[in-house]
């Protein structure tokens, strides 16, 4: 039973919930210095996962080809569209939405590497406190990012909860399979896109973060080859 995956997203959709309503009666400056808390969480998170990484060779050649292969098909392209369809189909808050921080938090809540790592940790060992800590954090995150955002925020957590259940699945029929070497290199990656997504929050740099998301498939097959060669 994924409990930590089901309360990571009711968390999310509690968040967006509550912090939607607020709107203008949040101060502005707590929405101006809490993403920026945020994208600093982000960072140190990131930090701590990359220095579990076992090679940096198989990440380096994961997020390169992962990221080459979501420019080529315009992922981050696909992705927007897609959630301005359905904050428009909704009625979510039409064309005033910030569609650049939007997908920012999509990517935060549905792909970062922190949340993929946590979910097969929690799939892999039945010990879902990775996804408890995960869903305070985003707890917070969706209710100030809900503040902004608007009732929009509320399409987040549906394909958020498909996408953590696919990687629950996986990782559970791949558990046997699953090297000690592939889940800290797959962690030394989330760790690089868990930064990246902290650039973007915190506004230092705009990282192509969703561009960089099919490395998180593609890390632990390169990371088992690269075991394999005996490198």
């Amino acid at each position: 039973m994924p409990i930590g995956v089901l309360v990571n997203c009711a968390a999310v959709l509690l968040g967006c919930l509550v912090g939607a309503p607020l709107g203008k009666a949040l101060p502005q400056r707590i929405k101006d210095k809490l993403p920026l808390g945020f994208g600093v969480c982000s960072l140190g998170i990131g930090i701590n996962s990359v220095v579990k990484v076992h090679s940096m060779t198989p990440v380096v050649l994961a997020l390169l080809t992962g990221l080459l292969i979501g420019t080529l098909i315009h992922l981050e392209k696909h992705t927007r569209d897609f959630f301005k369809f359905l904050v428009k189909t909704f009625r979510l808050g039409g064309e005033n939405v910030d569609m650049d921080m939007y997908i920012t938090i999509v990517a935060l809540f549905c792909c970062s590497g922190f949340g993929w790592y946590s979910v097969l940790t929690e799939a892999m060992t039945g010990d879902p406190s990775l996804l408890f800590s995960k869903a305070v954090l985003d707890f917070f995150t969706a209710l100030v990012f809900a503040s902004t955002l608007g009732i929009s925020t509320v399409a987040i957590p549906f394909p958020q909860v498909v996408i953590l259940m696919a990687v629950f699945l996986v990782g559970k029929l791949l558990a046997p399979y699953l090297t000690p070497t592939m889940f800290a290199d797959l962690s030394g990656l989330g760790g690089i896109l868990t930064l990246a997504a902290g650039f973007r929050v915190s506004k230092i740099k705009d990282m192509p973060i969703v561009d960089m998301m099919p490395a998180l498939i593609l890390v632990m097959p390169f990371s088992m080859l690269w075991s394999a060669i005996g490198l």
